[in-house]
C-alpha cells in the first residue's frame, strides 16, 4: 500500500504510529492527510495535519483508507466496525525490514512499524498492532485486534483475539507439541514472563506471570486466612 492514509486517533498511540509513518514509511511514498477523533476541539491539528470528527472524515476523507491506532483491542474493534458501517476501508503497513521473515504475513488494517524481528512461519491477524522493538521469533500467531507493546515472544507462541501484551513482557517456553496460548481478551502487563497458556480473559503479571483478577486475590485472601 502507498498514498494518502488517515489515522483514527491523534494521541498517545496514535502520536507513535504517526512517527513510524513520517520516518520509515513517508519516504515510501505515504503521507497522513487527517487524524480522527470525535473530542478534537475545532481547529486542532497535529503538525499541520487536521484532526477531525467523524462527520467529517465520513464527507471529505472516506475514500481514503483508514488505520486504528487506539491501542486498546476492544476499543480498536468498536471503531473499525463504526468505519467499515459508514463505509471506509482500511489500510496495512508493515515495515519491509531484513529482520522479517518473508513468509510473514498480515491482515487488513494491521501495523507493525519497526525495527522489528519477526521470524518464518509467522502471521498476525486484522486490525493488530504491534510496536519497534518487538521479537515474534518463529511459529507464532497473532489473532485480530492484538495489541503488542514492545516485547520478547518466542517460538511456538499462539495469541488469540483482541489480547493486549504490555511493554517488556516475555513470553516463552512453548515448544511444537505444546505451544504457549494466550487466550481471546486476555491481558499480559508490562515485565511479565510468561511460560504457560494463559485462559481467555485473564489478567497476568509478574515473574513468573500469575493471574491478578480479582476474584484470584480473593482465593489467595482465602486461602492465606486458612493457614
Amino acid at each position: 500500500m502507498t498514498g494518502e492514509i488517515v489515522l483514527y486517533g491523534s494521541t498517545g498511540h496514535a502520536l507513535s504510529v504517526r512517527e513510524q509513518i513520517e520516518r520509515v514509511f513517508a519516504p515510501r511514498g505515504h503521507r497522513i492527510v487527517a487524524y480522527i477523533d470525535d473530542f478534537a476541539a475545532a481547529g486542532q491539528c497535529v503538525g499541520d495535519v487536521p484532526v477531525i470528527g467523524f462527520e467529517r472524515w465520513r464527507d471529505a476523507f472516506r475514500d481514503v483508507p483508514v488505520i486504528v491506532t487506539i491501542g486498546d483491542p476492544r476499543a480498536r474493534r468498536d471503531l473499525v466496525d463504526r468505519i467499515a458501517a459508514a463505509g471506509g476501508k482500511f489500510g496495512s503497513m508493515c515495515g519491509d525490514w531484513p529482520s522479517i521473515a518473508a513468509d510473514f504475513t498480515y491482515g487488513e488494517g494491521s501495523f507493525t512499524g519497526g525495527p522489528n524481528y519477526i521470524g518464518p512461519n509467522v502471521s498476525i491477524g486484522r486490525h493488530v498492532q504491534i510496536q519497534p522493538m518487538t521479537t515474534l521469533a518463529h511459529d507464532a500467531t497473532v489473532g485480530d485486534f492484538t495489541t503488542i507493546c514492545t516485547s520478547n515472544i518466542a517460538g511456538w507462541v499462539l495469541i488469540e483475539a483482541e489480547v493486549f501484551i504490555g511493554v517488556g513482557a516475555a513470553i516463552v517456553n512453548g515448544t511444537r507439541a505444546r505451544p504457549i496460548r494466550i487466550g481471546r481478551g486476555a491481558v499480559v502487563y508490562a515485565g511479565a514472563v510468561v511460560t504457560k497458556s494463559v485462559p481467555a480473559g485473564m489478567r497476568v503479571a509478574g515473574n513468573p506471570a500469575r493471574d491478578i483478577s480479582l476474584a484470584a486475590r480473593r482465593r489467595r485472601r482465602a486461602r492465606d486466612g486458612d493457614s
